[in-house]
């Protein structure tokens, strides 16, 4: 199936970002026992870890804004 976005609210979102190195990112996952219930969108390099129970709309306005930013 192909998932089909809704056209966005606003041209832009503002979310927390975290930076580190990718080794720390996932020592620090496993000592907290990663939450495997986060979706995740990975795009190039970079992965967005989003918050648990994140909603259809929420997921989309983040690949929106990813889609709209390249």
């Amino acid at each position: 199936g192909r998932l089909v976005l809704p056209a966005p609210e606003d041209p832009v979102e503002f979310a927390a970002l975290m930076v580190g190195p990718l080794a720390d990112a996932a020592d620090a996952a496993r000592s907290k026992g990663a939450d495997l219930n986060r979706p995740e969108i990975v795009t190039g390099a970079v992965v967005i870890r989003l918050e648990s129970g994140a909603s259809a709309e929420r997921i989309a306005s983040v690949v929106c804004a990813l889609a709209a930013s390249s």
